[in-house]
């Protein structure tokens, strides 16, 4: 999960990546289906199920986790439902779409193939955005799924006219359409291992990079070796993140007056509790630079019962070093001190459980 600031705010970036997908597929559904008499019929049940889905994925915590939800009401702003509430809301949507096409069964064809355009022209979008985004970054993985979504698009729209059975096989029959399948696979098949750099491979079989982690070049990327700092704990005694190599670490920036940072803390606390005989460790990395005083940050540790490390970064120096620019910001961090990712924004329970188990390459 990532944060794109959009002038003086910060957004996440799965809501505006959602929103654009959204809109093309809107977009597609709008204009393939002009002078149509269903037109009306299937974008209203298009944005319905955009809502009724995006409406359980953000507020799934309250059917998930209601006790703690209710308890930081807060946390339905800055959390999502996660994985459940996305499946919470694929199954509701298709609860709602049957209910729709009972009531117009002569239409189930046109339904089935306006579903099929939208999904092609969101996803062609939404792997677009992502990879202009990231700056051209991962354009090897992410340009096979542009060119296939933009080739199910066009064929989709040239045939979406067609019957049903020739539009499913893409104007190609069947055996053709199977044909064309087997063939794309053998292609990209090809193309992930051509794209796959010679560095890429040699880090995956190199012991000695394996044996040797300070051979790893420093950065913040993952798989780049995190830096390390040296910060003073609440009680004066210095500690270090290399300290901690051999256990996961989970990395989090925070304030005390940020109000996401409000809402991650229970979560952190309760995460803690569960897993710290699990060798993995919260450094929670106070920005005190842009606190009005330490007597705030210690009455929000006392406040909220944090146990786990809690340091001072008292001139800013630390936060600059890992490019802190949204509040809160988390990075994990292997046992053998590796970046393995990072959050911008609060994380939840589960999201930092998935995070551990990837870092710590439990299966």
């Amino acid at each position: 999960m990532s944060i794109i600031p959009i002038g003086p705010f910060m957004i996440r970036a799965d809501i505006v990546i959602f929103l654009i997908c959204a809109a093309a597929g809107f977009a597609a559904l709008r204009i393939r289906l002009r002078q149509m008499p269903q037109r009306e019929w299937i974008l209203d049940t298009y944005l319905s199920v955009l809502i009724i889905g995006f409406i359980s994925w953000k507020f799934g915590m309250l059917v998930f986790d209601p006790i703690r939800t209710l308890q930081h009401p807060t946390s339905l702003i800055y959390m999502t439902g996660g994985t459940k509430g996305i499946w919470l809301g694929v199954v509701l949507s298709l609860i709602y779409i049957a209910l729709r096409w009972n009531k117009n069964r002569k239409d189930s064809g046109l339904l089935l193939k306006s579903a099929l355009l939208s999904a092609f022209a969101s996803g062609l979008a939404g792997y677009v955005f992502q990879w202009l985004w990231a700056d051209g970054a991962g354009i090897n993985s992410s340009l096979f799924f542009i060119l296939l979504f933009c080739a199910l698009l066009t064929v989709s729209w040239l045939q979406f006219h067609s019957p049903l059975s020739r539009f499913l096989t893409l104007g190609l029959g069947r055996n053709g359409a199977v044909q064309l399948i087997i063939g794309a696979l053998f292609v990209w098949a090809i193309y992930d291992f051509a794209s796959t750099s010679v560095s890429e491979r040699e880090a995956l079989v190199s012991p000695n990079d394996k044996n040797n982690p300070e051979a790893i070049a420093e950065g913040l990327k993952p798989g780049l070796r995190a830096p390390d700092v040296s910060l003073m704990n609440l009680e004066g005694q210095e500690i270090k993140l290399s300290d901690y190599r051999g256990q996961t670490v989970l990395l989090n920036f925070w304030a005390s007056w940020c109000p996401p940072c409000k809402v991650e803390m229970p979560y952190m606390q309760d995460f803690y509790d569960k897993h710290q005989d699990e060798n993995v460790i919260i450094l929670a990395v106070n920005m005190t630079h842009l606190e009005n005083s330490m007597s705030e940050v210690q009455s929000f540790v006392e406040q909220n019962g944090l146990t786990f490390p809690v340091l001072s970064d008292q001139n800013g120096a630390s936060t600059r070093r890992y490019e802190v620019v949204a509040y809160p910001t988390t990075y994990v961090i292997s046992p053998d001190g590796l970046i393995s990712e990072r959050f911008q924004g609060a994380v939840d329970e589960d999201l930092m459980i998935r995070a551990y188990r990837k870092a710590s390459a439990i299966k």
